[in-house]
Parts: structure tokens; C-alpha cells; sequence
């Protein structure tokens, strides 16, 4: 043990204590001259002077000296420091697991360098009994050796580590640790944490603590440096309705840490070739978004990405992704024969305002409909429609079968007549006779299950309401299974029913704004939007992903999805295309690396570990084009914010034992968290405060004692 001081600096403040004595010293009683007509009622009172002058209350003086004495002490943090003993090495061995962070936050700056000096400083250190475990995480962790006190291996090990694209995890490189110290057998343990502490990377709970007797050493190479990065984090693609071909518009968001950038470059490249390029202004510590000019895309799409300027981290500043068409969903608008030509105009304009996905709407008359209209469709509307009779139950039964979908609005003419003998599967359900609620203001809807995908826009805050909408008239439906919602009266209002590969949605009211004001409310559009892609079992096709995911590469949308094509003439389904059971691929990582997905002794998905792009393709088919997966970082990476280190040691440390953090890499580090857990600074404060309380007191008396006549 020694004792020490953290701001040594403030010892100059005990000069003051010369105060108290220059005023005890110096200090004179004024010598005034009063004419008096007489002194005899005047009592003779000796002078003393200041060749005379000496300290008369020593205990006053004392008390002075001591306030000034204890706050100097205190605002230098006095600190007693435990010493590392030179022989406690010679005792027994250290178990050592470091626990170091190689995720893509580590390349910013000189972060790297850093980490790996301080874990070499900790293999230099190693005594003779000590063994080291290596133990490189980012979102996984695992050990690099076995333990061992050779410092060469444990060198050439650390040397052959560099950081990856991928985040961070806390929880997987914790549990490595407590296993590797848990059966060791050495009578000291240590885990050393050497990483950037990024806010995002927290992912511990609670029964993390390390064995009893195991010291937490956190080394922070971030050092709470000021982080400079731009990148760019996201990109939206739209449809380009002002051109007459297909073309699309590229928009791109850029994220900026650090002071505000104006003019920053942005470009665009398609296929290795840049097609336009933008400044942008950024604020600091914030966003802004780039929109380029639109561009035509082919069919099956090209390989794009929007690129800025290197600065201090690279990786972040190129986002790949795959340039391709909006995708469109096929629709057939159904209509009674005998509506008037506005009836279907909300449902037409609704789904004419979709981009993500479009829609292809054809609009027909049920007595004008043929089998040739359900070619390439993915959804049929039938609006206040019965069956088509040119289509015929048998043949919508097929199409969704195969895999389409039907969206049915009961209205006039779509009563229980409509839906008998071979139409009745089309309806999940007897249809009742319209519930008039004109009498009292119309009614609404009273539950709306808010976690089906059919209804999931909903579920979010500020995502729009429903029960806004009044309903004059809707039919009930008498169903069992598949309520999605139903109105204030308990009567069912939507429904669903599965058939084969496809979906049928039926709603009990009508879309063309007679029966309910629905049309004229601001949630129409995503509501028909949402039923629509539900129904057409619609799923997007991402065109890029974050390292760290998984891609299912057997789900791909060429590959795993049925094309829905018309019924035959006999009304069996259509021929679908299918995936062969269990395909295998073969992939090349952006690093170069091959990979085998798929098949019994292959993962079954790809796992992205890289940033950039995937080239994966089917085996038996080497003239196929391969299909292209992009890869970027995950955005949590690119999170900043950092949490304390000693967090992460109040976590870690053994119950019950104090928490320590016996930094070798750092001696002051140390120094300055054992001054933070002692905290004697504030004890001092408090016995100044009460030796100044003294120190009034006893001033108080003494006062009073020279005033009093002698």
C-alpha cells in the first residue's frame, strides 16, 4: 500500500495557510485620539504595540490552518494505491482470457493498432506460470489457442488477426471466457476486454459473472476520441413515372458524424460505371438524402452502388446493392355488368398509386371476362362481382390453387345467391342479408387483428385507424376460422380462407364509397394495398442485405416461386415451376472464398460475413447467371455511441467480491479507478465543513471574551 495523489498540482494551495498567520501576526489595534473635557470617568486601558504583537489564541489559529490544509487535500484526490508486489507473480500462475474486439468499428482510426499493443503488452508481461487464451469476437467468439504462456505463438496468433465486417456481440465472447476460467486451475484469473465499448454491442444479462477471484481488466481503445465518419446507409428505389420506359429512380441516405460537410460527392454506379453524380449538404451530426436521375434498368437487373469519398472508414462509404425493376403484381378488376362506369374508380386509383409494388390493373366486366384474362395474373378483385361466367368457379378454384389470390367486396349484388353450388368455396362462409346502420350514424369497426400480415401496417404508432371509417350497410358473414375483423356489433367483417398455394380475402362491405365513407379515409390506401400484396402472396425481394444475416438461397423468387398462369380448359391447375428438393449451391465470397450452401453436409443458408458481393449459383448449372447477393454493414456498426467500461466490469466481477480492474496495460487507468472507488476527497470536504463549523464557534467566543471590560 501507498498512499498518492491524483492532482498534485493543488499542494500550492497550502501556501495559503500564511493567511491565518500574517492575521494573527499582523493584525493592530487602532489608535484614536478622543478630546474629553474630563478623563476622570475614563478607565486607563494599557496599548498594546505591534513590536509586542504575538499569536494569543493558538487554537483559533490551528483550527484555520487545518480548514485550508483539509481542502487543499481534497481537490488533490489522495488515493491509497495497491502496489503489484514484485514477487505475487512468483506465488502461482494467472489464468488470462483477453477478449478481443475485431468487429468493423475497430478499423476506424488507429483503433486496430491500439488494441493489438495492449494485448502485446499483456503477453510480455505473462510470468512463468501464467497461460493466455486468445479470443477474437464480433458477432461470434472463439478461442484462438489453447491456454499458453509461449509468447511467440501467442504473438504470431495476434499478427495473424485483422478486423471484419461484421458487428459486435458482448454475450458470445463472455460466455468463452467463463468456460476458459471456470475449469481452470490456477489460483488467479483474469479477463481482459480490449475493444471500443460500442453502445450497440451490449447484449449481456443478468448470471454473467466471472468465477470468484477473477480480476476484469477493460481496455478502451477508443480512448473517447471524436469519431468523423460519413456513410451511406440505406438505399430506395422507385419507378420513374414520368419516363416512358422502364426506369427507375435511385435515392440514397447519407448519415454524417461529425462537423457539417458542404458539397459532399455522391455517386451513382451501375455495373462499374458511374451514371450520375450529386453534391449534397450534411449537417452535423445528422442526415440527408440524394436523389438521382432515373435510369433504365433490364429485365433481370444489374449490379449497382452508391459511393462516396474514402475518409476514416472506408467500408462504410460503398453501399451495394441490386439495381432492378419496381416489382409489379398483376391485377384483374372484376365488375357487376350492369355498374356505372365510375363504380370501380376508388379501387382503380388506389391500386394505380402502388410502387412498392406496382400494380398492373386490368379492369373487365364480369360478362365480358374470359379464361385468357387470368394469364400472368397474380390477384383477382371482384368488386360487388359475382363469379365471372366466362371464367367459371371451377377455373378461379385452380388459379388459386396454384397459387393466386382473390379479393371479394360484398356489395348489391353479391348476395347469398351469387355464392351457391360450385361459387361456394369462394366464400369462407355463408353470406347474410345487408345490415342496414343509416339510423344510427353507420357503424364501425370494432376489432381489427393488428398482427396478421394483412392488416400489419396498422400495428405501428401513427400507422393510421380504421375505426374512423362508418359503415351504412355490409353484409355479415357467418364464419368460424379466419376473422381478421369484425364490426362494433360483433357481425365479421373480414376474413380469410388458405386454398392450396393461395389465399381468398373477403370483406363485408363494398370498396365503391356507397355503402361506407371508407374510400374517402386516408387508411384506404394502405388498407387495399396491404390486402392486396397479402392475398397475391406477394413477398418483396430484397435488393440488399447486412452482414450477419442469413439468405435462404432456396427461397429465391426465380426459383422457389410458383408462376401462376391460367387455368387449363378442364379447370385443372396450371403447370407451376418448382425447385428441385434440396438444391445445392456454390458460392464465392466478395474475399474470394468458395462456399458449398444447401445439400446434407452444407449449410443451409449462406451467412454473410463480408461486405460487397456474393456470386452464387445452382449445381448442374454452370452456364447459369449467377445470382448476385449484396452484403453491407449492419447499421448498428456504424453506431458510435459508446457505454463506460466500468459497466461492463460492474457485470463481470464475481458477486460479492469489490470490483477491481487491475489494468498492466494501464497503470493510470488504474490509479484513477481506485481513487473513484475509495472517494476519500469527500470525506475530507465533510470533516473541513465541520472544523469550519468549530472555527466559528470558537472565533465567536473569542470576540466575546475581548469585549468584556477587565
Amino acid at each position: 500500500m501507498q498512499f498518492s495523489f491524483l492532482a498534485p498540482i493543488f499542494a500550492g494551495v497550502l501556501a495559503a495557510i500564511g493567511v491565518p498567520l500574517l492575521v494573527h501576526l499582523v493584525h493592530k489595534e487602532r489608535k484614536e485620539s478622543i478630546a474629553f473635557p474630563s478623563l476622570m470617568f475614563v478607565q486607563r486601558s494599557p496599548y498594546q504595540y505591534s513590536s509586542r504583537q504575538r499569536i494569543r489564541d493558538w487554537l483559533l489559529f490551528l483550527a484555520r490552518c487545518l480548514i485550508i490544509a483539509l481542502l487543499a487535500a481534497a481537490f488533490m484526490r489522495p488515493v491509497l494505491a495497491r502496489a503489484r508486489t514484485p514477487g505475487a507473480a512468483e506465488t502461482g500462475g494467472t489464468e488470462v482470457v483477453v477478449l478481443l474486439d475485431r468487429s468493423l468499428s475497430m478499423r476506424y482510426g488507429a483503433r486496430w493498432a491500439t488494441a493489438q499493443d495492449a494485448v502485446r503488452k499483456r503477453i510480455a508481461a505473462l510470468g512463468r506460470d501464467d497461460r493466455l487464451t486468445l479470443v477474437p469476437f464480433d458477432l461470434r467468439a472463439a478461442a484462438l489457442n489453447e491456454p499458453s504462456a509461449d509468447a511467440a505463438m501467442l504473438r504470431a496468433a495476434l499478427d495473424g488477426l485483422k478486423p471484419v465486417d461484421a458487428g459486435t456481440r458482448l454475450a458470445p465472447a463472455v460466455a468463452v471466457a467463463r468456460r476458459a476460467l471456470g475449469i481452470s486451475r490456477l489460483p488467479r484469473r483474469e479477463v481482459m476486454v480490449v475493444s471500443d465499448f460500442q453502445r450497440s454491442s451490449w447484449d449481456l444479462s443478468d448470471g454473467v459473472q466471472m468465477p470468484a477471484g477473477t480480476t476484469v481488466v477493460p481496455v478502451d481503445v477508443s480512448s473517447g476520441e471524436a469519431v468523423v465518419d460519413r456513410s451511406v446507409r440505406a438505399v430506395e428505389m422507385r419507378r420513374d413515372l414520368a419516363a416512358p420506359l422502364e426506369r427507375v429512380v435511385v435515392s440514397a441516405r447519407i448519415i454524417n458524424v461529425g462537423a457539417a460537410v458542404k458539397g459532399a460527392a455522391v455517386r451513382l454506379e451501375v455495373n462499374g460505371r458511374t451514371v450520375d453524380s450529386r453534391a449534397v449538404d450534411l449537417p452535423a451530426d445528422g442526415g440527408a438524402s440524394v436523389t438521382f436521375a432515373g435510369v433504365p434498368v433490364p429485365q433481370g437487373g444489374v449490379p449497382a452502388r452508391v459511393a462516396m469519398d474514402p475518409d476514416g472508414l472506408p467500408a462504410d462509404d460503398v453501399f451495394h446493392f441490386m439495381l432492378r425493376r419496381t416489382p409489379s403484381i398483376s391485377v384483374l378488376l372484376v365488375d357487376h355488368s350492369d355498374a356505372p362506369a365510375d363504380r370501380a374508380i376508388f379501387v382503380a386509383r388506389a391500386l394505380a398509386i402502388g410502387d412498392q409494388p406496382a400494380f398492373d390493373v386490368t379492369a373487365v366486366r364480369s360478362a365480358r371476362a374470359t379464361p385468357s384474362d387470368l394469364s400472368g395474373r397474380r390477384l383477382v378483385v371482384l368488386n360487388d362481382a359475382a363469379v365471372p361466367p366466362g371464367i367459371g368457379a371451377a377455373r378461379l378454384l385452380a388459379f388459386v390453387q396454384g397459387g393466386g389470390g382473390i379479393v371479394t367486396a360484398l356489395g348489391e349484388r353479391s348476395g347469398a345467391a351469387a355464392w351457391t353450388s360450385a361459387a361456394a368455396p369462394l366464400v369462407p362462409g355463408a353470406v347474410g342479408a345487408p345490415v342496414d346502420r343509416l339510423g344510427d350514424r353507420g357503424a364501425v369497426l370494432g376489432f381489427l387483428d393488428r398482427s396478421h400480415p394483412a392488416l400489419s401496417v396498422f400495428s405501428g404508432a401513427r400507422s393510421g385507424d380504421l375505426s374512423t371509417a362508418r359503415f351504412f350497410r355490409y353484409r355479415p358473414l357467418e364464419v368460424a376460422d379466419g376473422v381478421l375483423a369484425r364490426f362494433d356489433d360483433g357481425t365479421v367483417a373480414l376474413a380469410e380462407q388458405r386454398m392450396g398455394r393461395g389465399r381468398i380475402v373477403t370483406w363485408g362491405s363494398s370498396f365503391d364509397g356507397l355503402w361506407n365513407d371508407l374510400p374517402r379515409q386516408a387508411v384506404f390506401l394502405p388498407f387495399l394495398h396491404q390486402l392486396a400484396q397479402y392475398a397475391s402472396s406477394y413477398r418483396p425481394v430484397r435488393s440488399a442485405y447486412a452482414v450477419g444475416e442469413a439468405v435462404d438461397l432456396s427461397d429465391d423468387d426465380a426459383t422457389a416461386r410458383p408462376t401462376v398462369g391460367s387455368a387449363n380448359v378442364d379447370g385443372s391447375p396450371p403447370v407451376e415451376s418448382t425447385t428441385v428438393e434440396g438444391p445445392r449451391f456454390s458460392v464465392r465470397a466478395p474475399g474470394g472464398d468458395r462456399l458449398a450452401i444447401g445439400g446434407a453436409d452444407a449449410p443451409r443458408a449462406l451467412e454473410l460475413h463480408e461486405a460487397g458481393w456474393y456470386e452464387v449459383r445452382r449445381s448442374g448449372a454452370p452456364n447459369e447467371r449467377p445470382r448476385l447477393v449484396a452484403a453491407n454493414p449492419a447499421p448498428a456498426e456504424l453506431d458510435f455511441a459508446t457505454f463506460d467500461p466500468a459497466r461492463l466490469t460492474n457485470a463481470l466481477s464475481p458477486v460479492g467480491e469489490a470490483v477491481t480492474s487491475d489494468s498492466a496495460a494501464d497503470p493510470a487507468v488504474r490509479l484513477v479507478e481506485q481513487e473513484r472507488a475509495q472517494s476519500m476527497w469527500w470525506y475530507l470536504l465533510v470533516v473541513a465543513a465541520l472544523v469550519l463549523l468549530a472555527e466559528s464557534l470558537l472565533a465567536s467566543r473569542v470576540s466575546q471574551r475581548r469585549l468584556q471590560p477587565r
